[in-house]
């Protein structure tokens, strides 16, 4: 009579013991970190035109840009004409100061903190009669480079 009594307390210990291995819980920590970084592309065709310039005044670009910038920390975006591009080309003479002095970027912000953001830019070409004078007649073609740099 012990020896079934010993073997019914056995089993019940063993159904307790599944009952709590079935509620157990544990925790993992997970961690990572996020560099600084940053993404800068234009969105649609990226040109932009401002038909024949002749005589002094503003002329507005035909497109405006919108360029993207998504970023992990604040950011600052500036342009500079590349000169040195194959694609940039004025005619012989021409003055270079005098392109970019007339040559006016606007962009709706030129910073930002991180997150996505879209950046409208508009184009305007002023020039004066005295200024004519140093651009001679020809096609001209420049390059707008942007750079999105994080702070």
């Amino acid at each position: 009579m012990r020896r079934i009594v010993t073997l019914v307390f056995l089993v019940a210990a063993f159904g307790v013991s599944t009952a709590l291995a079935a509620s157990d819980q544990v925790q993992i920590t997970a961690m990572f970190s996020i560099p600084s970084w940053i993404a800068l592309s234009v969105i649609g065709d990226g040109s932009v035109g401002f038909g024949e310039i002749a005589g002094g005044g503003a002329y507005a670009g035909d497109n405006q840009s919108t360029l993207r910038v998504i970023s992990t920390t604040s950011w600052t975006l500036t342009s500079t004409i590349r000169w040195d591009d194959p694609l940039t080309s004025i005619p012989n003479g021409a003055s270079q100061t005098i392109i970019e002095g007339a040559l006016a970027l606007t962009p709706s912000t030129t910073s930002g903190l991180w997150g996505l953001h879209f950046i409208s830019v508009d184009y305007e070409m002023t020039v004066t009669d005295e200024d004519l004078a140093e651009l001679p007649v020809g096609d001209y073609s420049l390059v707008i480079q942007y750079t999105a740099t994080t702070d």
